[in-house]
């Protein structure tokens, strides 16, 4: 339909005007005396498409925004029509065409098809289901296309270098106590970072290609009241000398110093809008919650002595006591070959027990992102996904502007979402490249010396992360409202919407007994077993052992308040909740599936068309212009027409007996099949009448269609033979 009303030579023109272009700048580009790389061609591709894009989306609505005041002030004069020049004089042929074609149509269409509410319904949903489906796949496309699932193996071997022991490096998950950490800092963080390799470069012993981007940051919590026990303790920012002694003495030679005997300084962050918004955030400990910007710095240098200096020194003034809540170690490392950071955050957890509980946190995203590094696909679908986010905005907005009152309905609200997300998702990864650009720059002018903060960049991913799934979260339910012509999504909707009351009961009872049987497993059984050490973690426990997950529970588990209470509170948990209420729930939901199916199945039976059918009738033009080549053609094989037509009706007949084994209709319907029977007869002779009529003007006719007029004769009409006779009152009325 999108071409129907477009003239052929006009689309013609068009088609050799976008190639012509097209050549051209390909052309200029490749033969323009210059030899660009496949970098900088990229480069130039996007900003030609730039270009358009802001061309047609800022200069064009300033464009009609100033012709329209334009009209509105000074109205012209409605200048008097005239036809237009070429067009063919209508004639005898033309109109048989028209009227063929009026007629296959009215085969085509019969009174199911006339509801016209259903079919201006049928309709939007079409339009909807172009828009919305052409959207949602574009926008898998961008995620999947973004999320480089190899990244996966990267994080997992960087947490089992840094946290299990190796035959180079000393593990976190060995450190026990806090003296073992200047052990871990001096193997793990500074001797194997600076191994040779095979060509006599320092590197990372591990892996050549991950080179650490600045130097690591030493960064502890201490309370102010060490003695507060576990709850939300107030974080010390006094300034100490050696030893963690007072008062502090400022020498007049310190900042001439070596920062290898700096101490641990209270942490300076710059107060900054961005800082507040992205680094304002607690990092979970297993005892604690520990603050971003808050606690003691110190920075390690770019060399091996240096660095064993330091070490030494923080370990001869006790810079890591008792009184040390928790030891923060973060650097960056870079990959070249992959484009890829790893941000790095490893911790040591002081417990009031005085043994040490490690944790690794490793972060490998890709966050250059720049013309450059992307592909010619990459590039092309971002391309198609902005041109159907202008189109989905277009139609909402066009939409709310013919009908104020469309605003206020929900789904419209849920297309607002998905418009105020996808601009939400450009301004983040605008910051987000903005901030990594800065941290390049950075590297390129600064010495090694210098500790290169990528957590902001980092956030900002995790935020383009949340966004993208809120967004494919929020199309997916849009879509979800489109498909409702579709049965399958009318029944799961009609028994979401007709059993929720009940769902919702037998929840908040499943919910009841979970919290009940998991704190009744937490209380006995916590301080021994480590699915039960926390009664969030009992509750989640017992919902996946319910329905189904056993892996990671042993036996043993239940039973260290006792054999007798653990077998009991296993029966609960196994027959009451995962046995019987489970199954109740699925049989609740099994019975409202099939009442809704019933209805369904009432409301069938009325005489309407599906969706696919009004898609077949309404769009046939289109499959039959699009779609000529797969046009089912006539063949003997072999057989006269003759055979074939008595094989057809013997196939018929065989039909025909089978239909009688099935159920039988009613005298309505089969009288509503016999009329409809006549009627596409009728339809079928109209058509021939008109298809032999057409055949004789074009044979004996003129250019126009007309026929020559019988010649003069003295012969009495009664001795005219009879099928010319017939012929001659055909045609005399048909004129």
């Amino acid at each position: 339909m999108v071409f129907k009303n477009i003239k052929p030579k006009d689309l013609a023109c068009f088609v050799v005007t976008t190639v012509v272009l097209f050549v051209c700048f390909t052309l200029i580009s490749v033969f323009s005396g210059f030899l660009h790389e496949p970098q900088r061609y990229k480069t130039m591709m996007v900003t030609i498409v730039m270009v358009f894009f802001c061309q047609y989306l800022i200069y064009e609505p300033i464009r009609f925004l100033v012709m329209a005041i334009d009209y509105a002030t000074w109205p012209d004069e409605d200048q008097p029509y005239k036809a237009e020049k070429g067009i063919p004089k209508p004639n005898h042929i033309a109109y048989l065409k028209v009227r063929l074609r009026s007629l296959r149509s009215e085969l085509l269409i019969t009174e199911r098809h006339q509801n016209e509410q259903l079919n201006r319904r049928y309709k939007h949903i079409a339009g909807d289901l172009l828009l919305y489906g052409s959207y949602f796949i574009a926008l898998m496309v961008v995620v999947v296309m973004q999320e480089d699932q190899c990244l996966y193996y990267n994080t997992n071997n960087m947490q089992r270098l840094f946290m299990d022991n190796t035959s180079y490096t000393f593990g976190l998950s060995q450190v026990y106590f806090i003296y073992q950490i200047h052990f871990y800092l001096r193997i793990t963080m500074v001797e194997a970072f600076f191994t040779p390799n095979l060509y006599g470069y320092e590197g990372w012993w591990a892996m050549e290609q991950w080179q650490k981007i600045g130097v690591i940051r030493l960064r502890q919590v201490r309370p102010v009241n060490p003695r507060n026990g576990l709850g939300v303790p107030e974080w010390d920012t006094t300034t100490y000398s050696p030893e963690w002694r007072l008062p502090y003495q400022r020498l007049h030679y310190t900042e001439k110093f070596w920062r290898i005997y700096d101490p641990f300084r209270p942490a300076e962050f710059e107060v900054t809008f961005l800082n507040g918004l992205l680094l304002n955030f607690h990092h979970w400990g297993y005892l604690l919650r520990y603050p971003e910007l808050a606690g003691y710095i110190v920075l390690l240098m770019s060399t091996k002595v240096n660095c064993l200096k330091q070490i030494e020194y923080l370990k001869a003034y006790s810079w890591l006591n008792k009184n040390t809540s928790a030891l923060f170690i973060d650097f960056t490392m870079y990959n070249a070959d992959m484009n890829a950071f790893t941000v790095i955050t490893l911790r040591v957890e002081n417990s009031q027990f005085g043994t040490q509980l490690p944790r690794a946190h490793v972060d490998t995203v890709r966050m250059l992102g720049s013309v450059e590094t992307r592909s010619a696909f990459e590039l092309f679908v971002l391309f198609v996904y902005a041109i159907l986010v202008i189109q989905f905005g277009r139609g909402v907005f066009s939409k709310i502007w013919h009908d104020r009152a469309a605003i206020r309905e929900a789904w419209t609200m849920v297309d607002l979402v998905i418009i105020i997300l996808n601009i939400f998702l450009l301004g983040l990864t605008i910051m987000r490249d903005i901030e990594t650009d800065d941290l390049s720059e950075l590297i390129e002018t600064n010495t090694r010396g210098q500790y290169l903060d990528f957590q902001r960049p980092l956030v900002l991913h995790q935020v383009l992360g949340i966004v993208k799934g809120f967004l494919v979260a929020v199309t997916t339910m849009r879509l979800w409202k489109v498909l409702q012509f579709a049965a399958v999504f009318q029944h799961f909707t009609h028994t979401l919407f007709s059993a929720w009351r009940a769902v919702a009961s037998l929840a908040v009872i499943i919910l009841v007994l979970l919290m009940g049987i998991g704190i009744a497993l937490a209380v006995p059984n916590g301080n021994n077993a480590e699915v039960f050490h926390h009664i969030i973690q009992a509750v989640i426990t017992c919902l996946w052992y319910s329905v189904g997950f056993s892996g990671g529970i042993q036996p043993a588990d239940f039973f260290h308040g006792g054999r007798i209470l653990g077998i009991i509170l296993y029966l609960v948990l196994v027959f009451l909740l995962a046995i019987l209420l489970m199954n109740v729930f699925a049989s609740v939901i099994y019975d409202y599936f099939n009442k809704t199916g019933r209805d369904l199945k009432e409301q069938t039976g009325r005489k309407q068309i599906t969706f696919w059918e009004f898609l077949r009738i309404e769009y046939v033009d289109v499959c039959a212009r699009w779609f000529r080549c797969v046009r089912k053609k006539y063949h003997p094989r072999g057989r006269t027409v003759a055979q074939n037509v008595e094989r057809k009706l013997q196939e018929q007949e065989e039909e025909n007996k089978n239909k009688l084994s099935r159920p039988r209709i009613s005298d309505e319907e089969r009288h509503a099949d016999y009329l409809r029977r006549g009627e596409r007869m009728f339809k079928l002779m109209a058509i021939l009448n008109v298809q032999v009529e057409m055949l004789e003007r074009l044979v004996l006719g003129d250019k126009d269609g007309n026929l020559p007029s019988p010649p003069a004769s003295d012969s009495d009409p009664e001795d005219m033979p009879e099928l010319y006779r017939k012929r001659s009152t055909y045609s005399l009325g048909q004129k």
